[in-house]
């Protein structure tokens, strides 16, 4: 991946990591990786890379858990402690 997508990459999981969600196109982050699609492996290095980010950048002691949707043509990144569940 080149540095400059590793960069963006990484504000993309910071912005979740401190807002509570990212979107980014599906097209955007396959070409990242330099993929044609979206794929499981880069599911995982997403998720490899967010530990590292929660852990050893942001230094928390807890792991959210990062979730990832496919809506169409964009993913959206979550941070799940970011949401509370509905008590209504």
């Amino acid at each position: 991946m080149d540095e400059r997508y590793e960069i963006a990459l990484k504000d993309v999981l910071e912005m979740t990591a401190l807002s509570g969600h990212a979107t980014v196109p599906k097209w955007r982050l396959s070409r990242w990786y330099g993929q044609v699609k979206f794929t499981v492996n880069i599911r995982r290095d997403l998720r490899e890379r967010w530990l590292r980010l929660i852990k050893d950048e942001l230094g928390w002691t807890t792991s959210p858990k990062l979730k990832l949707a496919e809506t169409g043509e964009n993913i959206i990144m979550i941070n799940a402690d970011a949401f509370f569940d509905d008590k209504e």
